[in-house]
């Protein structure tokens, strides 16, 4: 049986150590060993208040 799990990412880009969304996603993907039968979706949002942009996403992926 298997569970359904979630990972939020987030960016800013105003930290110099911030990775982009898709070096987190890529590197959280290899470290869990998710496959592609694994992930269900994957959803992106970005907005910005004040000057600063935020970008995050959402990972749902199953876990057996």
């Amino acid at each position: 049986m298997s569970k359904v799990l979630t990972k939020h990412f987030q960016y800013t880009g105003t930290d110099d150590f911030d990775k982009s969304l898709d070096e987190q996603i890529n590197d959280f993907i290899q470290k869990e060993a998710i496959t592609t039968d694994d992930l269900i979706d994957i959803k992106f949002s970005g907005h910005a208040d004040q000057g600063v942009a935020t970008y995050s996403a959402l990972l749902l992926y199953k876990k057996y």
